[in-house]
């Protein structure tokens, strides 16, 4: 079984991979230059693959240059690695260059005692406390950016730094179970396997760090095809798609669920009095108020220009039924500077009440599309209810609201 693996080879094979990968991550680096977690992984990379072609030549080479050198440089692309997966996750450490090249640094300086580099055990026992140590070092970061950021890549980088990390832990009690000795390129066979598993870990760590970078490439480009770029909301599409998911998940289309649309009063004469910035700060403040107000369980959108969309579901609606009536009572009270203070703010809304069952959405938008027309004609600032069995302009939900006493004053301000 020893002579299974030749560790020239698998060192040799090794080396390969890493010059591979190191060079499509520098490729795809020199396209994204400001991407500062692809430059430190291709020097990451680039720094193994230089130390496992100096180990390779070990039996060509002086032993400082193939095994102090070439070891040191491969404990220091970890290092770098680790920087990359802080760069990538957007985490900050004070020294954290320090820290990355301080196992290379310390590798080189034992190496650099005669006794220490003529000891194969010791050797090994050293590299595997440096090697495991960076390994799980990188671990954390890449947990807590799973936390915020779901990627399913990100769990295979877990996967292949924490079986690097747990293999060279292993490979400390292994060597006093069964020293290691080269013999004609052959060492025990625990030795030449774990040798071919980090050749495996490594091409499976990059394939995880090229994979995390076109899924979180995928996922932004997504999110920005589906967010409305001035309120950061969902766009007319994202909000009917996610209204769609919603209704899908168990007991999400109960009868009582409601459609509303949010349409801000006197928008245009904003625009013409202030200018198009003030309307646009207009409709982001009022985005920020929806999305704080709304509960986690409701959805919001911009549904375009000054027009906003929030659904509601049945459970939201039972435990709050006021609640359209309070987001138009918040919004009259909302303060909103442009330069100068802005008149203030109303809203007209129209909401249409919905059955269980699938929901036929263009005809509950129309619905409450008729229902916020009421609102507006008959004096903006207030509530109008419509459900799907009947008009709008006839069908007033028990508590459809009139302008209360206070918006009324608030409204003729905003008149003036």
């Amino acid at each position: 079984m020893a002579q299974v693996f030749h560790i020239p080879t698998l060192t040799v094979c090794l080396a390969g991979t890493l010059i591979m990968v190191s060079g499509f991550l520098t490729l795809l680096w020199t396209h994204e230059r400001d991407n500062r977690a692809l430059g430190f992984w291709a020097l990451g990379f680039s720094a193994g693959a230089l130390g496992m072609v100096l180990v390779s030549l070990r039996d060509l080479a002086p032993p400082f240059i193939a095994l102090g050198l070439g070891n040191g440089l491969g404990i220091f692309s970890l290092g770098l690695i680790w920087l990359g997966c802080l760069a990538f996750e957007g985490e900050t450490r004070k020294g954290a260059g320090l820290v990355a090249a301080a196992g290379g640094i310390v590798w080189l300086s034992l190496f650099a005692v005669p006794t220490f580099g003529a000891d194969l055990g010791v050797r090994i026992f050293v590299a595997s406390v440096l090697y495991s140590g960076y390994s799980f070092l990188i671990m954390p970061v890449l947990f807590r950016g799973q936390r915020r950021e779901p990627l399913p890549a990100r769990m295979l980088a877990l996967i292949a730094f924490g079986t690097h990390g747990a293999a060279y832990l292993i490979r400390i009690p292994m060597q006093f179970v069964e020293p290691v000795q080269l013999v004609a390129g052959h060492a025990p066979f625990w030795y030449g396997a774990m040798t071919f598993g980090f050749f495996l870990q490594g091409l499976v760590a990059a394939l995880a760090i090229f994979a995390m970078v076109h899924e979180r490439a995928t996922r932004r480009y997504k999110i920005a095809s589906e967010t409305d770029a001035l309120t950061l909301l969902r766009n007319r599409r994202a909000f009917i798609d996610a209204i769609t998911r919603a209704r899908a998940d168990m007991g999400g289309s109960a009868q009582g669920a409601v459609l509303a649309v949010v349409d801000a009063d006197h928008f245009k004469q904003v625009n013409d009095t202030y200018g198009h910035a003030a309307g646009d700060t207009v409709l982001m403040q009022l985005g920020r108020l929806l999305t704080r107000e709304v509960p986690e369980a409701g959805i919001v959108g911009r549904l375009g220009g000054e027009e906003f969309g929030v659904y509601l579901p049945a459970s939201v609606v039972l435990r709050q039924p006021d609640l359209l009536d309070v987001l138009r009572i918040h919004v009259s009270s909302m303060i909103v500077h442009h330069e100068v203070l802005l008149p203030t703010i109303t809203v007209s809304i129209g909401a249409a009440s919905l059955p269980s069952g699938p929901l036929d959405f263009p005809r509950a938008l129309a619905l409450a599309d008729k229902a916020l027309y009421v609102s507006k004609k008959a004096g903006r600032n207030r509530v109008t209810w419509g459900g799907l069995d009947c008009p709008a302009e006839s069908q007033h939900h028990p508590q459809a609201t009139e302008t209360s006493p206070e918006a009324a004053s608030a409204e003729s301000r905003s008149a003036a």
